[in-house]
């Protein structure tokens, strides 16, 4: 049988491209007359199992090129004008909503570690400044202060 067609038929068999094989020419010469002869599957199977044909190693890509860029996008690089897609507004990632709520909430925590809120009181809090009923951290100290009184 011509190599080409043993490989087509081996790649049938373990299930693989006849380009992702490879023929072993040591263990080739030394059963060149049945790799020769053989005619069917079985035949194929023994010329596998002798290992004068096997697969190739699976190569998958390489991350490499993809961490290095990682790393310069961390060190602020590759942010130029080319980069950019969309406008201004559609870039914005982050909220005036979230970084209002981010502030609110590091306050109340600070003012719950200092003693000034007990449980009942953070809960309560917490819950409103999630429904944005605060306009900023004076607006939040000063209901604090009106509700202490």
């Amino acid at each position: 049988m011509k190599l080409d067609k043993l490989k087509d038929m081996a790649g049938k068999i373990l299930k693989k491209s006849k380009h992702k094989l490879k023929i072993r020419s040591k263990e080739y010469s030394e059963n060149k007359e049945f790799v020769d002869k053989a005619i069917t599957r079985n035949d194929v199977r023994e010329i596998i199992k002798k290992k004068v044909i096997s697969k190739d190693v699976n190569t998958g890509h390489s991350r490499g090129r993809a961490r290095i860029l990682l790393a310069k996008k961390k060190l602020k690089r590759k942010r130029g004008q080319g980069k950019r897609k969309g406008t201004l507004k559609a870039r914005n990632k982050v909220s005036v909503y979230n970084l209002r709520v981010r502030g609110l909430r590091k306050k109340l925590k600070e003012l719950k570690d200092e003693d000034k809120l007990n449980g009942k009181i953070y809960s309560k809090l917490y819950l409103m400044v999630k429904g944005n009923y605060f306009r900023g951290k004076k607006h939040l100290e000063e209901y604090i202060n009106g509700e202490n009184k």
